[in-house]
């Protein structure tokens, strides 16, 4: 039961980031660890301490020689080292005579050089725990031939040396160089850098894939749920504890939508499908009713009852069928609706005609066009209709001089059911209040922007904006 706690704990998304955090640390920590060790063990090679042992090895091979190879040798130590001044001087030169002579042992581990101009460590040598030199300037072999050296500065970070090796026959040796004094190489700030940003990098990319990635695809699958007429899209169950449960939450709550709004859709089509036929009757025995006024009203009210039915199952009937678009021309279109409604009769114009091609759904954009038409006669008597361009947008305006809409209820008015008539008076005017959410959806189907606008002078004018082809 405990380790089962634990788990859950480590799954969820606080378990995963103060794992992320532990593990940010732990790698932060070791770079830190790395780079100082790797600091410490760098061999750092005296440039004071080399040159001296270099001149005392060339002085022991000086000393084997016979006197008159000395003078040969030394112009081909020149000749090698260019950037070393060599000399041999008497036992009586005056730049011998105050100098304080040493073992080779004694100079290669004299403390004051090796931690004032060495540029290297002060102390015990860190390799044994012991005093002397580093391990590299180790030797054991002994030499009796005094040695003497002498340092001068020229300037911050310039140093002269001179070494002198005493020859058997009491003369000496000189050897003397210009070297740069330089702080050892350090890039153990470097190091972490690296180190951190490279450790940073991995672990958000873990963050990115097991943290992130899923938060987007729930995210998506969030917004596919708003979507008109969208198929459910079902929530990837990765990730944490809490990404997981909320994505099989999402997965059933997409599910009952979409049955629910199947039934309702079948159900509501369904009812308005039956009532037209007994509607249908109706109509065939209203006309052998007398008199005559009555025989109208009856058939008055079969003709309103006909219309709701017909706009009730045009609006739930929307995206069961597919419809493929296709290019047309706007204005032909909305021209021969325009036609057929002046033609009923109705004061329908059409005051601006401009030859525009759009991509659409015909039946859809026909209904879109119909309705908006339908409402500006049954509310205002009669309306003008203009199809122009605007930059890249064929912009229709169906503009009507009735009552209008008043500006808070412009919004409301476009959702389906919505009724200008809070009391629901069922007249010649009336309906479900699905005209405008029918024009609505359909100019959302063809990415299309429907406003309504206050007409100057009094009255609504509906304004469809589609985009050219």
């Amino acid at each position: 039961m405990r380790k089962t706690r634990w788990f859950g704990f480590l799954n969820s998304i606080a378990g995963q980031l103060l794992i992320l955090l532990i593990l940010a640390m732990a790698l932060f920590m070791t770079g830190i660890y790395i780079s100082v060790r790797a600091a410490r063990n760098i061999p750092i090679a005296p440039p004071v301490m080399l040159f001296t042992e270099r001149q005392i090895g060339i002085a022991e091979a000086i000393a084997q020689l016979p006197a008159q190879d000395v003078p040969s040798y030394m112009e081909r130590l020149g000749a090698l080292h260019p950037n070393v001044s060599y000399e041999h001087l008497a036992a009586t030169a005056p730049e011998i005579r105050d100098l304080t002579w040493v073992t080779r042992n004694q100079a290669l581990n004299d403390p004051a050089f090796n931690g004032v101009f060495s540029g290297g460590r002060e102390g015990p040598n860190e390799a044994d725990g012991k005093g002397g030199p580093p391990p590299f300037l180790s030797n054991p072999q002994t030499v009796s031939m005094p040695i003497a050296r002498k340092l001068e500065r020229l300037g911050d970070n310039m140093l002269h040396v001179t070494v002198f090796s005493r020859m058997p026959d009491k003369s000496a040796i000189s050897a003397s160089i210009d070297t740069r004094l330089e702080e050892p190489p350090n890039h153990m700030l470097e190091n972490i850098v690296v180190f951190t940003i490279v450790c940073m990098s991995l672990l958000l990319l873990w963050a990115i894939i097991f943290l992130i990635r899923p938060l987007r695809r729930l995210a998506h699958a969030t917004n596919n749920i708003a979507k008109e007429n969208a198929k459910p899209l079902k929530a990837d169950i990765a990730g944490p504890t809490e990404l997981r449960v909320a994505a099989m939450a999402l997965n059933k709550m997409q599910d009952r939508i979409h049955h629910l709004i199947d039934d309702r859709t079948r159900m509501l089509a369904a009812v308005g499908h039956d009532l037209r036929t007994p509607v249908t009757r109706l109509r065939l025995r209203a006309d052998t009713v007398e008199p005559e006024e009555l025989r109208l009203a009856f058939l008055r009210d079969l003709n309103m009852m006909d219309g709701l039915l017909k706009r009730l199952m045009t609006y739930f009937s929307k995206g069961q069928i597919e419809e493929e678009p296709v290019r047309l021309e706007l204005s032909s279109l909305v021209d021969s609706l325009v036609c057929e409604w002046s033609d009923a009769g109705e004061a329908v114009e059409m005051t601006e005609y401009t030859n525009l091609t759009i991509s659409a759904r015909p039946n859809d954009l026909m209904r879109m066009v119909d309705n908006l038409i339908d409402n500006a006669v049954k509310y205002a008597g009669g309306c003008s209709v203009s199809v122009t361009r605007e930059e890249d947008h064929a912009c229709l305006r169906v503009i009507d001089h009735g009552p209008g809409i008043p500006q808070e209820e412009k919004l409301a008015l476009q959702e389906p059911f919505a009724r200008g008539d809070k009391a629901r008076t069922m007249n010649d005017t009336s309906g479900f209040g699905l005209g405008l959410a029918i024009a609505r959806k359909a100019a959302e189907m063809h990415g299309a922007t429907l406003d309504l606008a206050d007409t100057d002078g009094g009255g609504l004018t509906v304004e469809v904006r589609f985009a050219l082809v």
